[in-house]
């Protein structure tokens, strides 16, 4: 096979390495918001925006017993897949962005991944959770719950997720919106989302705002998701052809 010849196929397998990668990224984009409504859906406090809520430890370990089986294992599954996908949800709302705004993407995927990284913690404690109801050692369980919570190190994660995936999601929303890539009213909805999730979800004590706020960001991503698979927005939307207007 000759230097050209290998050349060829070197640069069809990047390619096509190139666009299975865009692809799994334009899928992230819409799955991961879903996958959030889903755990804020099934976590086992239901109706609570703050589930796994350590306010109220006793509360949360029967909570997490009584618990339907068949819905606790959906519920397990969903964190198992959010601790390895939120963070790259932002990466993908930023491939789209980055060239037209690349500050405020900059700033969206920061906080973003700042607010999504720490998941493991979350994801780790419901597993943990789940064995300790089962126990039924509760005055320990929550004791233990109290000064876990007590702990300076978890109260900077807590902070991290709680203003890093708001910010995240507004940050990229904005620039979205100045990127012209996408429909306007889709970049409003994620700006719009953050709010709605957040102060609004946690003010009013209303999970299903909580969901809302994912479901609106999941349906502000399809947009984002179809230029991305289209035109391969890592090459810079400029030398790919228009955005979806």
């Amino acid at each position: 096979m000759t230097a050209r010849a290998v050349t060829s196929v070197s640069s069809r397998q990047m390619e096509n390495a190139h666009r299975l990668l865009i692809w799994f990224f334009a899928v992230v984009i819409v799955a991961t918001p879903l996958l959030m409504a889903s755990w804020f859906a099934l976590c086992p406090q239901y109706g609570d925006p703050s589930c796994p809520t350590n306010a109220r430890p006793l509360a949360m370990l029967a909570a997490y017993r009584i618990a339907p089986a068949g819905l606790m294992q959906a519920f397990l599954a969903v964190n198992l897949a959010v601790a390895y996908l939120f963070p790259l949800g932002y990466l993908g709302m930023g491939l789209v962005a980055w060239r037209r705004s690349p500050w405020l993407t900059a700033l969206g995927v920061g906080c973003g991944w700042v607010g999504a990284i720490v998941w493991g913690y979350i994801a780790d404690q419901s597993f943990l959770l789940t064995q300790m109801a089962h126990a039924q050692h509760d005055a320990e369980f929550a004791a233990l719950e109290t000064a876990y919570f007590a702990d300076w190190h978890i109260l900077v994660v807590a902070t991290g997720w709680v203003v890093g995936h708001l910010l995240g999601y507004l940050f990229l929303g904005i620039a979205l919106l100045r990127s012209k890539l996408v429909p306007a009213w889709s970049a409003a909805m994620i700006i719009a989302a953050a709010p709605i999730m957040g102060p609004l979800a946690y003010g009013l004590n209303q999970n299903a705002l909580q969901i809302l706020g994912y479901l609106m960001v999941a349906v502000g991503c399809v947009p984002a998701a179809r230029f991305l698979g289209r035109s391969g927005a890592a090459n810079g939307p400029e030398t790919n052809g228009p955005g979806l207007r």
